[in-house]
């Protein structure tokens, strides 16, 4: 109820960040429960405050450990995780590249048509972004 914050009553980023936190761990324990809350993670991803950077950045990190641990899973959603290439945020970015390097390079997950979202971070206007990509 906390993550999702349909009806805006939540307020506190604090309270919203540790519950995502909470969530993604509850996740990396239960294959089932992990399927099941997917769709909520990945909806509380992408309605996050723009200003809210530490709420995207740490459910970025979570979502690479449940790659991880429950690849088949998480697979379906991959083009909303290479979606966070593009955030606003440069933390938001470098994270999200950091964990797509580590999952790509550990075959977790699989380059198909994504891997252009990884060459559009060469132009980064973040220079570590840039060297980052390059590697």
């Amino acid at each position: 109820r906390i993550v999702a914050d349909e009806d805006d009553m939540f307020s506190s980023e604090i309270l919203k960040q540790t519950a995502a936190l909470a969530l993604c761990k509850f996740m990396c324990i239960s294959r089932s429960f992990c399927e099941k809350h997917l769709p909520l993670l990945f909806t509380a991803l992408s309605k996050a405050p723009t200003d809210d950077t530490k709420l995207r950045a740490n459910t970025v990190i979570a979502l690479g450990d449940l790659a991880f641990r429950f690849p088949n899973e998480v697979e379906p959603y991959t083009p909303h995780l290479y979606a966070c290439l593009r955030d606003k945020s440069t933390r938001v970015r470098r994270h999200t590249l950091m964990v797509l390097t580590h999952l790509i390079l550990n075959d977790m997950v699989k380059v198909k048509g994504q891997v252009c979202e990884i060459a559009l971070c060469l132009q980064d206007e973040e220079i570590r972004i840039r060297e980052m990509a390059r590697l």
